[in-house]
């Protein structure tokens, strides 16, 4: 199921798929903060040379919501389940995703009206300081 880094994105876990999206948002907030962080050093050091007269408030961002819609063609899988010595005992079902892409659509001859729709919304919640 898996393919090299310079493959197209194929076929994957569903899960996979919704931890790539949380981890796009994760990282995407990441550098807003980082931003942030960034202009209140810069803030404080204009302060400090005498630059600014008076701190100014730093802006911080986050998002208020992220939606993703996705069209992708869902299978069903069997994932090996392997014992300590390697050997497949048996077969996990796994729910797969792939994007419908003109390029997949194309290349597999697949009626996009079939897709499958895949909706996530993450929004922020309060921190527990």
């Amino acid at each position: 199921m898996s393919g090299s880094a310079t493959e197209p994105w194929a076929a994957r876990p569903l899960g996979e798929l919704v931890t790539g999206v949380a981890r796009a948002v994760a990282d995407g907030q990441t550098e807003l903060d980082r931003a942030s962080l960034s202009t209140r050093r810069d803030i404080r050091r204009a302060v400090e040379a005498g630059e600014l007269e008076t701190p100014i408030e730093t802006p911080w961002f986050r998002f208020a919501g992220v939606e993703a819609d996705m069209n992708v063609s869902l299978s069903m899988r069997g994932r090996p389940e392997r014992d300590a010595n390697g050997e497949v005992r048996a077969y996990r079902p796994t729910l797969v995703a792939a994007p419908t892409d003109p390029e997949f659509t194309t290349r597999n001859d697949y009626d996009v009206a079939a897709s499958s729709r895949v909706r996530l919304d993450i929004v922020p919640v309060p921190g527990s300081e």
